[in-house]
């Protein structure tokens, strides 16, 4: 089977750079080893509620790619608004977002030198006189917004990414569900875009101006042919092509093997609770809560539905934290979770259960298709993004959260960014050299 363009992978930014190229006039073969699209965005429901259950990102810019495609779609948005409290000995004390007086990102801007590992870098600001409390807050945000490991980050690179993306950026939900960007983007492919869903790309044969791409079909082995190749595989996936369910490409990148090493996965774990009713609204402590923090618990963080009344609980564990969690049953993740709750909220485990009506958990480790949640930037790797992102030989083009600077990787914008990207560099390419 052969087209003009094979892209690799169904997620946000394989459809965005399939939508682009396909209203371009080309011939897109789009390829996904999943049995449904949307790679990491993961909306479930649960009988009897339309609620929808986010198990992969949920959360989006006030002004981007994703608000646009859920306002086209015609999904209701809701910007977030509550409290945000943290859980400690003495009971709850409020987190105060704008409290800008002793940021102990200013310490770090201070340092002079090469860029080096956050936990090393906070080690010299400490010498230098940052607060304890401040570090210990700023390490818990490094590991649960970017599910980061401390001891390998980029300190440069998270100066860069708070300039601009902090939390703070991203604010926006979708009522209706996040689903409804993928449905909105797949909507506009149209009859010049062959889906194939359950498609395990194992080898990818490339050469100037061809490619050939192996992959197995149920019992079967498929050829695809093309003259180039969009590949919107998650970071790990290119890392370690070695691995069961890896993608071996022949020959192999040997020029983004420095950018392959300057990355890292960072590891999610996300449970998520419906209740028969928003119990925790009734202590006062509690009433209108938006963000809940236990850095005790196992699963440290939970958000509500604010602005929206809902009785579901959303659980997050990354980085360092889900390291520990990360290759367990369901079960033991419900109990994890679970347990983490009643800890938090200083009710009983027996409470809580009668109370669950449903629950999903999702541990991105254990995806096959994904190995992980979102990439972050080792020490010494500020350009990586964009390294990993440069085409190869004008027929391999690459997209996919990993690729994006400016803040924008681990984002749903970002993603859908990049395969716009990807597939514009494309065709500038195709109209330089037809």
């Amino acid at each position: 089977m052969r087209a003009d363009t094979i892209i690799i992978g169904a997620g946000l930014a394989g459809l965005a750079a399939a939508e682009r190229l396909t209203q371009a006039g080309q011939q897109v073969l789009l390829l996904e080893a999943r049995d449904r699209v949307g790679g990491r965005v993961l909306t479930q429901r649960i009988p009897g509620t339309d609620l929808p259950i986010e198990l992969g990102p949920e959360w989006f810019d006030t002004h981007g790619e994703l608000r646009q495609a859920l306002e086209d779609d015609g999904c209701r948005l809701r910007i977030a608004r509550g409290r945000f409290l943290l859980r400690t000995e003495e009971g709850w004390a409020p987190i105060d977002q704008e409290d800008d007086n002793d940021d102990p990102l200013d310490h770090l801007r201070r340092l002079e030198g090469p860029d080096r590992p956050l936990a090393e870098a906070l080690r010299q600001a400490r010498s230098a006189g940052l607060d304890p409390a401040d570090e210990r807050a700023l390490l818990r945000y490094v590991e649960g917004f970017h599910a980061a490991d401390p001891a390998r980050l980029s300190s440069r690179w998270l100066l860069e990414v708070e300039k601009d993306r902090s939390a703070a950026a991203s604010q926006v939900r979708s009522v209706q569900g996040v689903d409804r960007a993928v449905m909105h983007f797949q909507r506009r492919l149209g009859d010049r875009c062959m889906l194939r869903t359950g498609c395990v790309v194992q080898t990818i044969e490339w050469s100037p101006g061809q490619v050939r791409v192996q992959a197995k079909e149920a019992a079967d082995f498929t050829a695809y042919e093309a003259v180039r190749a969009v590949v919107t595989l998650p970071l790990p996936i290119l890392q370690h092509p070695e691995a069961v369910d890896g993608v071996r490409f022949d020959p192999p990148l040997a020029g983004k093997r420095e950018a392959l090493g300057q990355l890292a996965m960072g590891h999610v774990v996300k449970p998520v609770f419906l209740f028969r009713e928003a119990f925790w609204e009734a202590e006062p402590a509690l009433r209108d809560a938006l963000f809940m923090q236990d850095p005790r618990q196992p699963v440290p963080t939970w958000w509500t539905q604010r602005p929206e009344e809902a009785p579901l609980l959303c659980g997050w564990a990354g980085g360092p934290v889900a390291d520990r969690l990360t290759g367990r049953s369901g079960e033991a993740l419900f109990d994890a979770a679970i347990g983490s709750l009643a800890g938090m909220l200083g009710r009983s485990r027996a409470f809580l259960e009668s109370q669950v009506v449903g629950w999903r958990v999702q541990d991105w480790a254990g995806d096959p298709f994904a190995r992980g949640a979102y990439s972050y930037v080792l020490a010494g790797g500020i350009h990586a993004h964009a390294s990993l992102a440069a085409p190869l030989e004008r027929t391999l083009y690459f997209a996919g959260e990993a690729t994006c600077g400016g803040g924008y990787n681990a984002t749903m914008e970002g993603a859908v960014r990049s395969g716009r990207r990807a597939a514009q560099a494309l065709l500038d390419e195709l109209a330089r050299h037809p």
